[in-house]
């Protein structure tokens, strides 16, 4: 059994143990065993609404990733579940979940219609699936709709819609006149499904999709809830935006390329941009052979040109980047305005960096930085357009740019294209997986008042308020807060501004997370899940592994793996990961091994 069906099988069943009616749509003859996309289902309005954190709690309890969340239609959720297999590959599921099912807002059938009749699926030899189905009429005319609407209808498809319509022909074909009353419609339906031949079915579909939503018009109240949500989509993109910096050398266009290729899965489309969105002046960037050669311009052309430059990137974030991200898309940039501050040789800028700093406040930032830092003998010897010490002066200004803009990652680019790759896309997937957490997953149990307040202030660096509050609770915390932190008891709390702190940690009070040694800017990385006891000492750079607990009082000073225990001074105790499905060994076993091997 492989992961993936191992995953859908273990999501099955968690489902049925959170007493949720649910039923899988369309073609699930192969299931779980074949995932050729996602995998459609239905299940109550009041069930749908709880299923972005039982998700969540899912992808905690098996080492996985809640890393998308689309609502695709009023009463439609599209679910992304990202992991990393033994090999080291990324994967994916796609849950897509209604409750009403419509398309472009047009309600054709209601939750109660496709959970009704409702049955147990079977394999090829009779035996009982985990999941259910709805009754074959359902199927046939949820799957047709479905094709007719998308103008997409292969041989596969005619397979299934004739096995259904089988099992039921007047019950479709009840159901199929409410959609194509005409007599030319749907006995030209009727004949294909009968025989299994939808030649003349496909060569009709234009005029088919007109008369099935000339049947369903759309109503003022649905236009109106319709419009709510596309607002709702603009207004918070589903997409993101990662600009991708380091010095000359470092690897930016290969890792770009490679990342992009390994997150397709997690958006609807990509698009990359160099240096700017190039909304004005258009054309393709092109390589510059000696970038620092050609001496500096005088400083009013040199402030003519920021002003280009703002313009082009707000007009063209605009009219480029927001509807990238608005259509779930991935906007990918290879060098970004801030890209001056570091090497403004390289642009020929010959004003006063304060002017260049002060224009870098009107640029839209991106939402994740991606800093691709290596030695200078590993920079030299794959480029040699800048001299060695000037690409160590790129090395120190592309790690200060990292400490001074939000949400920045710092990724060790010495090391293999495959190994680079993955840790940049492990650092947007988590930053996706915190996002959809923020949105969707309110925290449980909640926070105290103080909590919530010293994380607030923490979160957007509040000034004078922030500062009171640290002090009342004589606790500091510096590091970027991305996502929840419970901290029950918010008191005598230090934490050092280079840690990095992941999703759904609990720290208790008296607790430091910070350097080992004076002198030394090294800080931990706490994953997701971690649980720090009372009175504990985190210390160095070290990583905490995904679900860790560092018990009472406890002194931690190395690597700690995931899912164990860490009691006294350094030492570990190992702790089994949680079990899956008594019913299903084989897949236990996968999921136990998911969860005690995460690669990152």
């Amino acid at each position: 059994m492989d992961e993936r069906t191992a995953v859908a099988q273990a999501l099955f069943d968690r489902l049925a143990e959170q007493g949720l009616a649910f039923s899988v749509l369309g073609d699930s003859r192969a299931y779980p065993e074949t995932l050729a996309s996602d995998i459609d289902m239905a299940m109550s309005e009041r069930d749908l609404e709880l299923l972005p954190r039982i998700l969540s709690r899912f992808c905690r309890d098996f080492g996985l990733r809640l890393v998308q969340l689309i609502r695709h239609e009023r009463n439609a959720l599209y679910f992304v579940i990202a992991w990393w297999d033994a090999a080291g590959g990324l994967c994916f599921l796609a849950p897509d979940v209604c409750s009403d099912y419509r398309r472009g807002g047009r309600l054709l059938l209601t939750a109660d219609e496709l959970l009704y009749g409702r049955r147990q699926a079977q394999d090829g030899s009779g035996r009982a699936r985990n999941f259910t189905v709805p009754a074959p009429d359902v199927q046939f005319i949820y799957y047709l709709t479905k094709k007719i609407d998308k103008q997409e209808l292969t041989c596969q498809h005619g397979d299934y819609l004739a096995q259904q319509w089988r099992e039921d022909p007047d019950g479709a074909l009840r159901r199929m006149v409410r959609f194509w009353p005409e007599l030319a419609d749907n006995g030209l339906i009727a004949q294909a499904a009968t025989v299994n031949e939808w030649a003349g079915v496909r060569e009709q579909m234009p005029r088919l999709r007109r008369a099935l939503r000339k049947s369903i018009r759309l109503s003022p109240a649905e236009a109106l809830a319709e419009a709510a949500r596309l607002a709702s989509r603009v207004l918070r993109p589903t997409g993101m935006t990662v600009a991708f910096m380091g010095p000359d050398g470092a690897g930016k266009s290969s890792v770009i390329e490679r990342v992009t290729a390994l997150l397709a899965p997690a958006f609807r489309r990509s698009r990359l941009f160099h240096l700017r969105p190039r909304l004005i002046a258009r054309g393709r960037a092109t390589a510059v052979a000696v970038p620092h050669e050609l001496p500096p311009r005088g400083a009013l052309a040199s402030l003519a040109k920021l002003a280009w430059f703002i313009a082009d990137y707000v007009l063209g974030y605009l009219l480029r980047v927001r509807p990238t991200t608005t259509r779930s898309g991935l906007a990918v940039f290879d060098r970004y305005f801030h890209d001056l501050l570091a090497d403004p040789l390289r642009y020929r800028y010959g004003a006063p960096l304060g002017a260049a700093r002060a224009a870098a406040a009107l640029v839209p930032a991106p939402d994740l930085w991606v800093v691709l830092d290596t030695s200078v003998p590993v920079l030299q010897s794959r480029k040699q357009e800048v001299s060695p010490p000037e690409s160590e002066v790129q090395r120190r200004a592309y790690l200060a740019l990292a400490t001074r803009v939000g949400d920045a990652v710092v990724v060790d680019a010495g090391r293999s294209l495959a190994e680079v790759s993955a840790e940049a896309a492990q650092a947007i997937l988590v930053w996706m997986e915190d996002r959809v957490e923020r949105r969707h997953v309110p925290p449980l149990p909640d926070n105290p008042l103080a909590a919530r307040v010293l994380q607030f202030c923490c979160r957007h660096r509040v000034p004078v308020l922030g500062k009171l509050v640290r002090m009342l609770l004589n606790s500091d915390i510096y590091c970027p807060i991305r996502s929840f932190i419970r901290m029950p008891h918010p008191y005598g709390i230090i934490i050092h501004s280079k840690s990095r702190i992941g999703s759904g940690v609990t720290v208790m009070q008296q607790v430091t997370i910070g350097g080992k040694n004076e002198g030394e800017n090294f800080a931990p990385h706490i994953e997701d899940g971690v649980y720090v006891g009372a009175g504990a000492k985190v210390l160095g750079a070290i990583r905490v592994g995904r679900g860790a607990v560092i018990g009472a009082n406890a002194v931690v000073t190395r690597d700690v793996p995931a899912y164990s225990t860490v009691v006294g001074a350094n030492r570990v105790l190992r702790r089994m990961a949680r079990a899956g499905n008594d019913d299903a060994a084989e897949a236990e076993a996968v999921m136990a091994s998911l969860s005690s091997s995460r690669r990152f």
